[in-house]
């Protein structure tokens, strides 16, 4: 939602609610550049009361602001009890900073503060490393509002193409939105949205206009045209007058000047977006930067997609065992009950609940306790088909939606695993006794028809399967 605002402060706020609730952090500053200064000063924060925060800090000096400044490269200190850096605030005891950049120029520094050490794994350093990448994109666009509001058109575009950006779930659906836009901005032009699968390979994600892209003339391009000097020099490239160039491959048939500018998102290119006209000298040098500006959150946009999978995969999944996890074994028997309702198809269910497992963690240890509940969910998970689903409900109570079973197969299904576990040999962990479980199971339809009833049903048999087996220390 940050792209979504045009306003400095609205930007700024966003960019530390989002930190401060998505990531955890115990304190966190924005830094914005003085270039006429080459200094660094605190725009916005939330948390920090050191009086030095009012300070300027000068790019090239100590401190680890000014050093991701200087480097424009991440700096993660995990544990500053340890190793302690001059210029960090009391109190904090880890730091992820962040270079803001747009096209290599530095904008700012994004300081993320915790109370604890080695507070940010390292799936978690590279999602905030591509939320900083939109954050800069962000105060990019709104720092071109405030100082040229004479282009309310380009920047009507880019405000919509961030709304795009902020809801894209899918690449297949945003380009041809982008395609769209820029040539309802540009009258009268050819768009393409071409994107780099390999060296020698391109894809159309998307286009607009009266004429057809013809992928040959494309490829062509890229071999000598607008397309290959675009992407080895990494920036906006325009052809005033193709019939002035012999030997040049233009993208479209009916070209009399063309603009290709890049895709790129951390440093990576991912394709280009070409703009075509008949006439020659057609694009003005506001065309090239509001197209500069349209690529930059066009690939922001395709990263945005990337990283909401990683935190939905994330919020799924259980970290310990890979299998996914309670909330998404909800979610998942929601699914399937609807599904089965329309389909009128039956589904099963399975819980077990390890016996005596803390007896196991303290004979053992707990490292290796985990390492024993990770071999129950890889043998578990070998045993079923590709569709069903397991998660680990709690501590060591593993839970499966198998959809489309009848009761004959679940009973199969509980008597494979049930042998697998008891086959299980756990590493060279050595235990007093195989590992056992209780289990249950419940049928949709015949033990309930809502979610609360068969989990109900399928939790209460299992307790008293633990009833029985309590001799065993369940």
């Amino acid at each position: 939602m940050i792209l979504v605002s045009l306003d400095v402060d609205s930007v700024l706020h966003q960019i530390l609610l989002i930190v401060r609730n998505h990531f955890g952090a115990y304190k966190c500053a924005i830094f914005l550049v003085d270039a006429s200064a080459n200094e660094l000063y605190c725009r916005a924060q939330n948390g920090f009361d050191d009086p030095a925060y009012s300070l300027k800090l000068a790019v090239d000096g100590p401190g680890p602001v000014s050093r991701c400044a200087f480097t424009r490269a991440p700096l993660y200190l995990p544990d500053l009890d340890r190793d302690p850096v001059p210029g960090t605030a009391a109190g904090v005891r880890g730091e992820l900073v962040l270079p803001l950049t747009v096209r290599d120029r530095l904008l700012g520094v994004l300081e993320i503060a915790s109370d604890r050490p080695n507070a940010f794994s390292n799936d978690t350093i590279g999602v905030v490393s591509v939320f900083a990448g939109q954050a800069a994109i962000a105060l990019e666009a709104a720092r071109l509002y405030a100082a040229e509001r004479h282009r309310m058109r380009q920047l009507e575009l880019i405000n919509l193409m961030a709304r795009a950006a902020a809801s894209a779930r899918e690449s297949t659906l945003f380009f041809p939105m982008l395609a769209e836009l820029l040539n309802d901005t540009f009258e009268a032009t050819q768009v393409a949205v071409v994107l780099c699968q390999t060296e020698e390979k391109l894809f159309l994600a998307g286009h607009s206009g009266t004429e057809e892209p013809v992928l040959d003339r494309l490829l062509a391009s890229q071999r000598s045209g607008v397309i290959r000097e675009c992407l080895a020099l990494r920036t906006s490239v325009s052809v005033e007058d193709v019939a002035a160039r012999p030997n040049w491959a233009c993208s479209y048939y009916s070209t009399g000047s063309e603009l290709c500018v890049p895709l790129v998102s951390q440093g990576e290119i991912l394709g280009t977006i070409i703009l075509a006209h008949t006439q020659p000298r057609f694009f003005s040098n506001d065309d090239r930067s509001i197209a500069q500006a349209a690529a930059d959150i066009c690939a922001t946009a395709a990263r945005n997609v990337q990283l909401e999978e990683a935190l939905h995969r994330v919020s799924i999944t259980d970290p310990l065992t890979g299998a996914f996890n309670q909330r998404y074994f909800h979610t998942a028997l929601a699914h399937e009950l609807s599904r089965a309702r329309r389909y009128r198809k039956p589904f099963g269910l399975i819980v077990l609940d390890l016996c005596s497992f803390a007896e196991v963690n303290a004979a053992v240890g707990l490292e290796k306790g985990d390492e024993i509940l990770r071999q129950v969910a890889s043998t578990l998970k070998g045993q079923i088909r590709s569709h069903d689903i397991l998660c680990r409900y709690v501590g060591d109570r593993f839970a499966l939606v198998l959809p489309e079973i009848e009761a004959g197969g679940q009973a199969t299904v509980l008597a494979k695993l049930q042998n697998a576990l008891a086959r299980m040999q756990p590493g060279d962990h050595k235990l007093s006794h195989p590992l056992t479980a209780a289990w249950a199971t419940a049928q949709f339809p015949a033990d309930g028809t809502g979610e609360s009833e068969l989990v109900k049903a399928l939790l209460a048999r299992l307790d008293a399967a633990k009833q029985q087996t309590s001799g065993t220390g369940a």
